[in-house]
Parts: structure tokens; C-alpha cells; sequence
């Protein structure tokens, strides 16, 4: 359960919302949703791919467990600010086409670079097993695919506001678990 709301917080369902919404405002309801699910399937296999080898690239690399904590403390803690300061059509600016496939919505905004160091993280700590992991992405990615889905219901519902304010309260959290990150890895060196 832990595993799995922090993955939640980090792949950010409802803080990526109005930008998924945004990159994918001309399809029509059916190509919305075969969309999200193509992407979000495509995110869950970037990601597992990281939960199966992040071990042999941190090896490769030569990257220690306080390195990989301290770096991705700090790139969860910008993430973090820019959520609360900013949107997420505002993170990812970029314009793609309408209809984009793996990048923007896989990559970067599901399986960013945060949700990639968070699950070599889990595994190189042996928090958890490979299977408990893989559930716990499989659980938040459907509920992924659930508010991205629900999408232009809850934007109707909540409005611009509800939204942007539910994104700057994941972002407040998401700004604590950096920082317990950062210096979790500060301790791993002292």
C-alpha cells in the first residue's frame, strides 16, 4: 500500500490531468480513450522495464543507493515546486501532435524521470519484491487510466480550479517525500 500511494503521488493522475486533457482535446470520445489507454500501457511497460533492470542500470553506471536517493530527491523536490507554482500543460510545454504517441503522455508525464528513480529506488532497497511492486504500479496505473478517463467529466465537475488546487496539494506532498529522499541519501553518505 505504501509502494503504491507513493507511485500515485508521483505519477500525479490528477496533477497530469489538464494536460492530458490539453494534448488530447481533439479527439473525439473514442480516440480519447483508446489514447489514454495506449499511453498508459505504454508507460507501464517503460516503467517495468526500470523495476526488472534499474539494478543493472545503476551497475552499468556505477551509481550508489545515496547518489540515486539524492538525485532523485531533487528532481521529485523541482517536480514538487513546479506543481505547486505551476500546471502541468505549464511542465510539459511542448507542442505535439494531436494524436501523440509514447511522448508527451507516457513520456514524460506518467513515467518521468521521477516515477523511473522512485521504482530503481524501491528495488535497489529491496523494500519490496518484484511482484509486490509490479501490482502496485499495475493498481495506480489503472487508476491512472481511470481519472484520465474520467477526465472530461471531473473537469466539467470540479471546473479549471478544483483541479489546478487538487494538483497543488499532491505537489505540497510530493515536495515532503523529496525532501525525506534528499536526506535520506545525505544520511546513506554520512
Amino acid at each position: 500500500m505504501e509502494i503504491a500511494l507513493l507511485l500515485f503521488l508521483v505519477i500525479d493522475p490528477f496533477g497530469n490531468l489538464p494536460f492530458v486533457l490539453a494534448v488530447l482535446r481533439k479527439l473525439d470520445a473514442a480516440a480519447y480513450r483508446r489514447a489514454v489507454a495506449r499511453e498508459v500501457i505504454l508507460a507501464f511497460l517503460v516503467l517495468l522495464f526500470f523495476a526488472v533492470a534499474g539494478d543493472a542500470v545503476l551497475g552499468y553506471f556505477q551509481i550508489d543507493q545515496a547518489s540515486l536517493r539524492i538525485s532523485g530527491g531533487i528532481i521529485l523536490f523541482i517536480i514538487s515546486l513546479k506543481m505547486i507554482f505551476q500546471t502541468s500543460a505549464a511542465i510539459f510545454s511542448d507542442h505535439y501532435a494531436d494524436d501523440p504517441v509514447l511522448v508527451p503522455i507516457a513520456i514524460p508525464a506518467i513515467a518521468g524521470p521521477a516515477a523511473i528513480t522512485t521504482l530503481i529506488i524501491l528495488r535497489d532497497q529491496q523494500q519490496a519484491g518484484l511482484l509486490e511492486i509490479v501490482l502496485s504500479l499495475l493498481a495506480v496505473l489503472v487508476l491512472t487510466a481511470a481519472v484520465f478517463l474520467a477526465g472530461p467529466r471531473l473537469q466539467g465537475l470540479l471546473g479549471k480550479r478544483g483541479i489546478d488546487a487538487m494538483e497543488k496539494f499532491m505537489g505540497l506532498i510530493l515536495n515532503m517525500v523529496a525532501v525525506n529522499m534528499v536526506l535520506q541519501g545525505v544520511r546513506g553518505i554520512l
